[in-house]
């Protein structure tokens, strides 16, 4: 049996299914091949059950000092026994069991609803495993689907790394550590990216003793040399051990030596050591790679070598295109969806695509939230001395204080009165970062900035803050002698 597309997409993922969306608003006739789940990585394993694991921590660890919000816990008399709890001694308690169902509760309606989303655009889903079997056609469950077009969008999975396989049992990967009904005491991290400074978050704010290793000179080691900074204090005064400089020796009998003498015997590792794509599978041609990743033109359009459908045939803009961890431009689920629609605006408007990484905005959540986007100020440094620098303390605002939220600040870099670069710690930086990002993109001027009027108390007023900075006239730090 033979179906006929305009557009055949495999993968489910954000990516996927924002292709499918996109593709069908503009009238094209769209088929979406998901072998596992709706959602992809972000839904299933990534994104929305570690934030949602991170959200219930958070919310423990503020209960942790209600008293100082003049909040007390009090506990009804036993009616069974007639005794009443101490309320000195009352607080709050973790049932990591219950996190753990809640997380997959979250997750099942959210692939309920992403499915029926999907199919009121008319998107045909086929939950199999596809595989490319030509340039144009797609075999899925003994089908052959002719699709003019095809948009690769199958994701990525936890790197492995020699000597630290993950067993599931011992050494975990980020999927493994989402399937814990309950934690140990004692944890150890490898990797201080991302997924290694969340989960060392989650750990340590469930009152797990959580030690993180890092082989770079610094904690998240992608991030702002300030950032950097402030994440070593946080973790100093969370009590989180980490060791900078330092890999992994040996690992015999739980027993873990690292490079820098030191031994630790924990009772479970999370390898958080970066993922690789997913490669479909394919018969009769291959797709040109560079490196791990999916090699693609500024349109993500794949470079294809031909086997069996033609002759043997290296070819340059081919009509199957690969977007989100697969080509490796940044493994963001935002910045998959931004591919992805904008490849279907390239298949049917031949608009060319736009997107430039360093204006992606990247967020790592927790208390407080750390986001950036734009180059850093190491970055900067390399190309050009006529940069501005401003560095706004959170603990100045109003809203903060209120909060008790004063761990944090907004930096900013400029030059030539336009913002370049923005890093957060802060409260609600995830939202904040978004600010910036349209700055940059837009390529404003910081005075045009300056005429927007921000609510007061918010924690927008650091963004106000420090681009005034640049300038030295901040309103709320004191007069620089």
């Amino acid at each position: 049996m033979e179906n006929n597309y305009d557009l055949g997409i495999i993968g489910g993922g954000p990516a996927g299914y924002s292709a499918a969306i996109r593709a069908a608003q503009k009238g094209l006739s769209v088929v979406l091949f998901e072998k596992d789940c709706m959602g992809g990585v972000c839904l299933n394993r990534g994104c929305i059950p570690t934030k949602t694991i991170l959200h219930c921590a958070d919310f423990y660890k503020s209960l942790k000092k209600a008293d100082k919000f003049g909040v007390n816990f009090c506990y009804t008399t036993d009616t069974s026994t007639g005794n009443a709890s101490d309320i000195n001694n009352a607080h709050p308690m973790v049932d990591y069991e219950k996190i753990f169902n809640r997380k997959n509760e979250v997750v099942s309606k959210i692939q309920k609803s992403l499915t029926k989303l999907v199919q009121s655009y008319g998107v045909e889903i086929i939950a199999a495993e596809a595989k490319l079997i030509c340039e144009d056609k797609i075999e899925a469950d003994g089908n052959i689907y002719q699709c003019k077009n095809i948009i690769l969008a199958t994701g990525s999975k936890p790197a492995q790394i020699s000597g630290l396989e993950t067993d599931g049992n011992f050494i975990l990967s980020s999927n493994d550590v989402l399937n814990l009904t309950g934690l140990p005491q004692n944890i150890l991290i490898i990797g201080s990216g991302a997924i290694g400074v969340e989960w060392a978050r989650i750990f340590n704010a469930l009152d797990k003793n959580v030690t993180v290793v890092e082989l770079a000179n610094r904690l998240l080691p992608a991030a702002d040399i300030d950032v950097s900074k402030r994440l070593d204090r946080l973790f100093k005064k969370n009590k989180i051990k980490f060791f900078t400089d330092a890999g992994i020796e040996s690992i015999n009998d739980k027993t873990v030596t690292l490079s820098n003498g030191q031994i630790l015997k924990p009772d479970m590792i999370l390898c958080a050591t970066g993922r690789v794509p997913v490669l479909p599978e394919m018969s009769g041609f291959e797709i040109d790679m560079e490196g791990k990743f999916v090699k693609v033109d500024d349109n993500f359009q794949c470079f294809i070598t031909e086997n069996s459908c033609q002759a043997h045939n290296t070819m340059t803009n081919s009509n199957i295109f690969a977007v989100g961890d697969l080509n490796g431009k940044m493994q963001l689920a935002h910045s998959a969806v931004h591919q992805a629609i904008s490849v279907v605006d390239f298949i049917v408007d031949k608009k060319p695509v736009y997107f430039n990484k360093n204006k992606v905005p990247s967020v790592i959540y927790g208390s407080p939230e750390i986001a950036w986007v734009g180059v850093t100020e190491q970055d900067i440094i390399c190309y050009s001395e006529f940069y501005k620098v401003s560095n706004f303390p959170i603990a100045a605002l109003g809203k903060a204080m209120a909060d008790d939220e004063i761990e944090g600040f907004v930096k900013v870099l400029s030059i030539d009165n336009k913002i370049v670069g923005a890093h957060v710690v802060s409260p609600e930086a995830s939202s904040l970062i978004q600010q910036f990002a349209l700055m940059i993109d837009n390529e404003l001027k910081t005075d045009d900035i300056l005429k927007t009027v921000f609510a007061h108390p918010t924690y927008s007023e650091a963004v106000f803050e420090a681009v005034l900075g640049l300038d030295k006239i901040s309103l709320s730090l004191p007069k620089e002698i």
